[in-house]
C-alpha cells in the first residue's frame, strides 16, 4: 500500500500528536486532529542557539583565544565568557537535542501507526531517514564542520534506535549496559584531548591536508559521536521520555518534570564547576588534570540534557496559555531545526574559518560567541518568516521528498 507522506514529520523530532491511547507503546487509537506541542518546538529553537554557542569558538586560531575544549585566555571577557559556557553550553546542547531526537523517533512511529502503517513500513521509513540524514551529514561535514552531528543522528536512528520497535525492551538494562561502556570511553577521549596539540581544531579549505581532514571527518565524526561520546545514551532516554510522554503530556508529569530539572540541571553544573574554576586559574591543574575535569564536565552533560528537556517542559505549560513574539519566534525556528541547524553551521563557517572571512584569526571566545548569537538571530527571523508564510524549511522539504519519494510511487 503506497502512503503519502505525513504532514507531522519534521527532522529533529516530528510533529507530536495527541493521543487516546495510555502511552507510547499501546495500540494504535482513532487519529486525533492534528496539534503541535509547544515543548519540543521551543526547545529545539533555544537549543539552536547553544549548538551555535559552542560552534563559533572551535574556529578561533590562538591558543590564547579560549577556543571550545581548550584552556580560556585572552581577555578578561573571553575569560568570562568562557566560565559561562563551560557551565551551560559546551557538551550540553548536543545531548538535549540527542534526546529530542529519541523522543521524535517514538512519534514518528506512532504517528505511522495510528495511519495505519504497518511496522515494517514504519520501519522503513526510519531507515530511510536516517541514511539520508547521513548523506546531509557527509555533505555538512566536506561543506562546513566536521564534528557536525546529522550524521551520528543517522548512525543511531539504524541501532539505538531500533528500540522503538521493542517495547518490551526495558530502557533501564540498556542505559546499564550503555553506562558503563563510555565510561571506558570516556577515558580514550580524555588521552585524546590531553594529546591533542591544536590538531582537533577545524581545517580550512585551501590545502590537500584540509581537505584529507574533511574526508576523514566524513567517518571520524560520526564515530566519535556515537562511540566516544555518548549520543546513544541520550537517544535512549528520549525513548524512555517519549514512552512516559514526558513532553506531549507535560501536565501529568509536573512533579516528574520538576525532579527531573532541579537533579539534571544541579548535576550538570556540579559536573561542569571544576573545569569552569580550572578555566579561570582558581584550580591550577596540569594536562591530565585538565583532561579529567573536562572528562567529567563531557560526561554530566547528559543530566543537562534531561534537566534542560524537563525545564522546557515545565515552561511551556506557562508558554503555551499566552505565546508572546519571542515564543513565536523560538517555535518557528524549532519546527525547521534542519534548516536553521545547516544555515547556522555553514554561516559560522564562512564568517569564522580562517580560509574563509577569517573572523576566527581576530576574535576571543567572546567574539566568537557574538558571532554566534548574530548568526542564529538572522536564521530565527528567517524561520518567522516562513511561518508567517506557511512554509517549511528547505532542508525539511528536501529530506521529506527524498524519505517518503518510494511511498509515493
Amino acid at each position: 500500500m503506497a502512503h503519502s507522506p505525513a504532514e507531522s514529520d519534521t527532522v529533529l523530532l516530528p510533529r507530536i500528536r495527541g493521543s487516546d491511547s495510555g502511552g507510547a507503546t499501546g495500540p494504535p487509537s482513532a487519529p486525533a486532529p492534528a496539534q503541535r506541542v509547544l515543548t519540543p518546538d521551543l526547545a529545539r529553537g533555544f537549543m539552536l542557539l547553544l549548538i551555535a554557542m559552542a560552534y563559533a569558538p572551535v574556529y578561533t586560531t590562538s591558543g590564547e583565544a579560549g577556543g571550545y575544549g581548550r584552556r580560556p585566555g585572552g581577555s578578561t571577557l573571553d575569560q568570562a565568557v568562557s566560565f559561562v559556557s563551560t557551565l551551560v553550553v559546551e557538551n550540553r546542547a548536543f545531548p538535549m537535542f540527542g534526546i529530542l531526537f529519541g523522543y521524535g523517533l517514538v512519534m514518528l512511529v506512532e504517528s505511522g501507526r495510528r495511519k495505519g502503517l504497518s511496522e515494517q513500513e514504519s520501519r522503513a521509513i526510519l531507515r530511510r531517514r536516517s541514511l539520508w540524514l547521513l548523506v546531509f551529514g557527509t555533505v555538512h561535514t566536506v561543506l562546513a564542520y566536521t564534528g557536525e552531528i546529522l550524521a551520528a543522528y543517522g548512525v543511531a536512528g539504524l541501532t539505538i534506535g531500533l528500540l522503538v520497535f521493542k517495547p518490551q525492551v526495558r530502557l533501564g538494562k540498556v542505559l546499564g549496559i550503555l553506562a558503563p561502556y563510555y565510561l571506558v570511553a570516556s577515558v580514550i577521549m580524555m588521552a585524546v584531548l590531553v594529546a591533542d596539540d591544536g590538531t582537533l581544531a577545524q581545517p580550512g579549505y585551501a590545502t590537500g591536508r584540509d581537505w584529507t581532514l574533511r574526508l576523514i571527518g566524513i567517518v571520524a565524526g560520526p564515530i566519535g559521536n556515537t562511540i566516544l561520546f555518548p549520543m546513544f545514551v541520550f537517544v535512549a532516554i528520549g525513548i524512555w521520555a517519549a514512552r512516559k510522554r514526558l513532553l506531549d503530556r507535560p501536565a501529568d508529569h509536573v512533579p516528574l518534570l520538576k525532579r527531573l530539572a532541579v537533579v539534571g540541571v544541579s548535576v550538570s553544573l556540579a559536573g561542569a564547576l571544576p573545569l569552569a574554576l580550572a578555566g579561570i586559574g582558581v584550580i591550577e591543574v596540569g594536562d591530565v588534570g585538565y583532561g579529567v575535569l573536562n572528562t567529567l564536565q563531557e560526561l554530566t552533560g547528559v543530566f543537562a540534557g534531561i534537566g534542560y528537556v524537563a525545564l522546557w517542559g515545565l515552561l511551556s505549560l506557562r508558554l503555551a496559555a499566552k505565546p508572546g513574539p519571542g515564543t513565536r519566534l523560538l517555535a518557528a525556528a524549532g519546527r525547521r531545526s534542519l534548516s536553521v541547524y545547516l544555515f547556522i553551521s555553514l554561516a559560522i563557517a564562512l564568517v569564522m574559518n580562517h580560509d574563509l572571512i577569517g573572523v576566527g584569526d581576530a576574535v576571543g571566545k567572546a567574539g566568537a560567541v557574538g558571532v554566534a548569537v548574530a548568526i542564529w538571530t538572522v536564521g530565527v527571523l528567517a524561520a518567522r518568516v516562513l511561518e508567517a508564510e506557511g512554509k517549511q524549511g528547505p532542508a525539511e522539504v528536501l529530506l521529506r521528498r527524498l524519505v517518503y519519494k518510494q511511498a509515493r510511487r
